[in-house]
């Protein structure tokens, strides 16, 4: 019962963490503002077909300032099964070229999470840290970088020693712009420290560690 166990927590990691895509890409211009919807979570394997697990979300930008965007979001899946989790995240420009062609953005984020059934919650620290790289006439972006969900707690469920204080992935996407809407498809390798070849769900993982997460999202521009 307790590898049983210790897999469904695993599973869970994989699905909290990893359930939307990049709030943040590239900074909103001042004032600019922005509703988002996503779809997508980490990879499994399903009648013999990689899907990934059908998480949404909605979410809601505000450019505050130059490279300076602050974001909200809600799960919606994990709601209607009794969980409320939404983040917060700040979406800071580090870099960004003469041209405005390629920057590096930096997002510190918070997620919170709380289960009516258990009465039980929790939060998790966030960093993701991307590269962008803009081209053509409607400004289409190709990015990639890095983050990780960051574990407070000492003990996992019955005062189980916490030996994985961090849940990190690498981001790879493309966001297509349009005049007002834009189109997001992003790819995330989750969790590469963890071994899941043993465990109960058949996930999509390179060699047996970690997996491949698939992510769709929506989203329309206000006030640019």
């Amino acid at each position: 019962m307790g590898i049983i166990r210790n897999l469904g927590l695993l599973f869970l990691a994989f699905a909290f963490a990893g359930c939307n895509a990049t709030r943040v890409v590239k900074p909103l211009d001042k004032g600019e503002k922005q509703l988002a919807a996503g779809f997508g979570g980490p990879g499994i394997i399903y009648t013999g077909a990689p899907i990934p697990v059908p998480l949404t979300s909605v979410s809601y930008a505000h450019g505050l300032d130059t490279g300076l965007t602050l974001s909200a979001g809600l799960h919606t899946t994990s709601a209607a099964f009794g969980v409320i989790q939404s983040d917060i995240a700040v979406g800071i420009s580090a870099f960004q070229s003469k041209s405005e062609k390629f920057g590096v953005t930096v997002t510190p984020a918070i997620n919170f999470l709380y289960d009516f059934y258990e009465n039980n919650g929790r939060t998790y620290p966030q960093l993701d840290a991307l590269s962008w790289w803009q081209y053509g006439e409607k400004d289409h972006l190709l990015y990639g970088g890095v983050g990780t969900w960051i574990e407070l707690r000492k003990r996992k469920a019955h005062e189980q020693v916490q030996n994985n204080e961090v849940l990190p992935w690498i981001t790879v996407g493309h966001q297509f712009n349009m005049e007002k809407w834009s189109y997001m498809t992003e790819f995330k390798y989750l969790g590469f420290q963890h071994e899941t070849d043993l465990s109960v769900v058949d996930y999509v993982s390179p060699g047996g560690r970690g997996t491949i997460g698939f992510y769709f999202g929506i989203s329309r521009s206000f006030g640019k």
